[in-house]
């Protein structure tokens, strides 16, 4: 086999003439084609020229018909920070088809290469495998971003019992590639602020928002915290018996966790599932990722960070596995107040519960006409007769943090984040879930539990897992009525647009 002349290779200035990144950019979003192009050469000129040569070289074993797409996503299994770029898009239906499916092989991947290294550096960790009651069982079974799954069977000493398992190994030298992608992603971020009215872009401070995502995948490389967070999660799901958290073992390093396999298949895969199962399974998501972190009791609240289709089994059994918890963040009792809130405003068509909610989310100032503006627009939906649902509250924060210019901690932007990635795995599991019915079933459940206590609570108090206070319930119910009628006149003058009526209403 002939050996290739590195010498040979373009440079990234080359390279990047050849392939045009910008038909990557669906048309509605043509606005943004510059942004998106001058980030990722931004990005990949900005790697250290050791890594940009290696992916040259690789680029250049590539068929010479290979698409953008898949030279692309060639580059991101190179690159963790693309890698995980790449699996939240994978299910973003404003994205291409074809550039979703191909993204969508990072979700889950097969080891690619030399995994030789796997056995060493698992005895460098943990010591002798032997010695721990461990033998391999095969291969790596998969590949992650920053990470290889290996599997293994153990021997517990205190019972006997033989239990399967999976090592989740860092890769050799991942650390130090992730920083140096994130320090790029961070630059890119200050470009952005420094070039925004060249871009014609909404100045929302990129820089910051870019470190807030820098400063989350730091996460990933620190397995220690996945470990606890597993912990915490499985506690918080122990009484859902449909949901199912990893168990983790007792030999674990912060580059090694080693935890209990669960067989089943990634949550996308329905094609042998019934539609009225995939439906089942759609629901069983909205309320396990989305509708408990939002309802659940005490102080603050732990949610996965990173619910992309390849984090995501159903076991045979038909129970949502939920793995991988290295990225995970918290909603405060407050954020869950006003999230409440604002899905009760928007439920019942009170403008000023939504602007004041979006106020209390906001830290700092906030542009309160515009943020009226864009309340009152997307009520409009609304009153067209469609419930307040995932894509709703997701299209609400964006407006206000980019039309009103409303600044959103962290936690927030992160849980933006699981809202949008979830509504396309939501609609890839089933089309017929409803998540806006699974929410309110699921607000109107915890109502009725709590019922008997707020005979004894004060009426403004929101010490309740609903976060509703009964002035709340209260208000709601006396208000029914003019809702009704604001959603009649709203439906009305829909059809009447829709031209379905055939005559003025």
């Amino acid at each position: 086999m002939d050996v290739m002349n590195t010498d040979d290779l373009p440079d990234w200035v080359t390279f990047r003439q050849a392939l045009d990144f910008s038909e990557l950019v669906p048309p509605e979003y043509e606005h943004f084609r510059p942004v998106v192009v001058d980030g990722l050469n931004h990005f990949l000129e900005s790697l250290p020229p050791e890594r940009a040569a290696d992916i040259l070289v690789e680029q250049a074993l590539l068929a010479e018909d290979a698409s953008v797409g898949e030279r692309l996503v060639a580059i991101a299994r190179r690159c963790p920070a693309l890698h995980k770029l790449g699996q939240v898009m994978a299910r973003d239906r404003r994205l291409p088809e074809h550039f979703r499916r191909l993204l969508q092989q990072l979700e889950t991947m097969k080891p690619a290469g030399d995994v030789k290294w796997v056995h060493g550096e698992l005895e460098r960790e943990l010591g002798k495998l032997s010695s721990l009651g461990v033998s391999l069982e095969g291969e790596p079974i998969a590949e992650a971003s920053v990470a290889v799954v290996v599997p293994f069977l153990w021997r517990d000493s205190g019972d006997g019992k033989t239990r399967r398992g999976v090592f989740k190994l860092l890769k050799p030298g991942i650390e130090q590639r992730l920083h140096e992608e994130l320090e790029i992603v961070r630059g890119i971020g200050a470009l952005l602020d420094e070039r925004c009215r060249h871009y014609a872009i909404p100045e929302i401070d990129y820089e910051s928002t870019f470190a807030q995502v820098r400063d989350l995948l730091y996460h990933e490389v620190h397995l220690d915290r996945e470990q606890y967070h597993l912990r915490m999660a499985r506690e918080a799901y122990a009484r859902e018996p449909s949901v199912i958290v990893p168990e983790i073992y007792p030999f674990c390093t912060p580059r090694v966790t080693a935890m209990q396999r669960i067989d089943g298949h990634k949550v996308t895969e329905v094609e042998a599932m019934s539609a009225e199962d995939r439906r089942r399974l759609a629901d069983l998501i909205t309320g396990a990722l989305i509708a408990r972190p939002i309802w659940s009791p005490g102080p603050e609240t732990f949610f996965h960070a990173d619910p992309h289709a390849g984090n995501l089994m159903v076991t045979d059994d038909r129970r949502l596995a939920i793995l991988d918890w290295s990225l995970a963040d918290y909603l405060s009792k407050s954020d869950q107040v006003q999230l409440s809130q604002i899905l009760i405003g928007a439920a019942t068509l009170d403008e000023h519960r939504i602007v004041e909610a979006v106020k209390g989310l906001a830290e700092g100032g906030i542009d309160e006409q515009s943020l009226r503006r864009v309340v009152n627009d997307k009520l409009t939906v609304i009153r067209g007769g469609r419930l307040p649902g995932v894509g709703w509250l997701t299209d609400l924060m964006d407006a206000a943090l980019i039309e009103a210019r409303g600044h959103f901690g962290p936690n927030l932007a992160v849980f933006r984040k699981v809202l949008q990635t979830l509504k396309g795995v939501i609609a890839d599991v089933s089309e017929e879930s409803r998540a806006d019915a699974v929410l309110a079933a699921s607000l109107v459940s915890l109502l009725s539990m709590e019922m008997p206590s707020r005979s004894i609570a004060p009426p403004l108090s929101r010490a309740f897992t609903s976060h509703l206070s009964t002035a709340d319930l209260v208000h709601l119910l006396m208000s029914s009525p003019l809702i009704a009628s604001r959603y009649w006149f709203g439906l009305r003058e829909k059809l009447y647009r829709e031209d379905l009526h055939g005559a003025d209403p």
